[in-house]
């Protein structure tokens, strides 16, 4: 979280240094999308994608302030020839458009100079889905009983389980279980809270993993402490100071708050232990809301307990789960 701050301090820098923008109106943006909960790392996204724009006007002697509907599109078309895949090319577009309406509704701009730019055309791509015997291999591969093996099960029993994003899952703290009514507050996007029921599974997992496991993962901080201070009193410096164990629910072997980089890599190591191949976390998300939809569960449902703002991201699970409506049409109707 402190490097991510630095980052963006440091771009805030830069864009107030550039020629092209004196009045320093992009940190401005930058620092007003914090203040509406953008995510660190869109931040990042944005930042860089500005930056660029800035180099752009610079190479033209133009300012932010002389934007146009000509310049947008000159630079649209700039950014169309440099070969960025679609999902790059519709993000930077996008923090175009975010930052002319910004200077719009601030005076900067009589008019917003992106308000008919076209955008590019993207193939949506569908994700693949783990089949329900590929979850439970999944599960059975972290199986053990040690304290990481117990974190590991919950890790899997709540993406699968719950439909979590990576960033949400390690974000979840103690204070977030409601073991009582099996559920989770989950801070999604945005900073968006939803409950999140938890079955059966995934509940006993998680006692199983705060009765056991967790205690002894945040243990592991408190010996490196104490070494630390051993350490010391021998004579030898202290390597670095230690605080108390975080409030996060997943901690890693040295008591530290797990990151999402440490969620890929468990997905990875137990495919691998289970002989499938390599997923992402996301995969097992997607597993969550296909299997709920091919066993009948409300699209409508499936929107809230995802946290997703719109019913179309939604709805790309039901091309996903194609192949099961094909057999219910082909068991249900008469001329199938």
């Amino acid at each position: 979280m402190e490097h991510g701050a630095a980052a963006r301090a440091a771009e805030a820098r830069e864009a107030e240094t550039s020629s092209a923008d004196p009045q320093g109106y992009v940190p401005a943006y930058l620092r007003s999308l914090t203040a509406r909960g953008m995510t660190a790392a869109t931040l990042r996204s944005y930042a860089s994608d500005l930056a660029q724009l800035l180099d752009w006007l610079e190479e033209r002697d133009a300012t932010v302030d002389q934007l146009d509907r000509r310049m947008a599109r000159a630079y649209s078309s700039h950014l169309g020839r440099r070969g960025y895949a679609p999902s790059s090319l519709a993000r930077k577009l996008s923090s175009l458009r975010g930052f002319a309406r910004y200077l719009t509704e601030h005076d900067v701009l009589a008019a917003d100079p992106t308000h008919l730019l076209p955008g590019p055309r993207r193939g949506r791509r569908l994700p693949r889905v783990l089949r329900l015997d590929e979850v439970e291999a999944l599960l059975r591969a972290a199986g053990g009983a040690d304290p990481a093996a117990l974190r590991d099960r919950v890790v899997f029993e709540l993406l699968y389980g719950c439909g979590l994003r990576s960033q949400e899952l390690v974000s979840l703290t103690l204070d977030d279980i409601r073991p009582g009514e099996a559920q989770l507050i989950v801070r999604g996007k945005g900073g968006k809270m939803r409950v999140v029921p938890m079955g059966e599974e995934a509940a006993a997992a998680l006692r199983r993993y705060l009765e056991r496991g967790r205690g002894a993962l945040a243990g592991g901080r408190r010996a490196a402490r104490s070494a630390a201070r051993g350490a010391a009193m021998g004579g030898a410096p202290a390597t670095a100071a230690v605080g108390p164990a975080p409030r996060n629910l997943l901690l890693s072997c040295n008591g530290r708050a797990l990151l999402t980089s440490d969620i890929r890599r468990l997905v990875v190591k137990y495919c691998a232990l289970a002989g499938l191949e390599p997923a992402s976390p996301h995969m097992l998300r997607h597993a969550y809301a296909t299997h709920m939809l091919e066993r009948g569960a409300d699209l409508r449902v499936i929107q809230e307990l995802l946290g997703h703002a719109s019913v179309a991201t939604t709805q790309v699970y039901t091309h996903v789960s194609g192949a099961h409506l094909r057999r219910v049409y082909d068991l249900h109707h008469p001329r199938a």
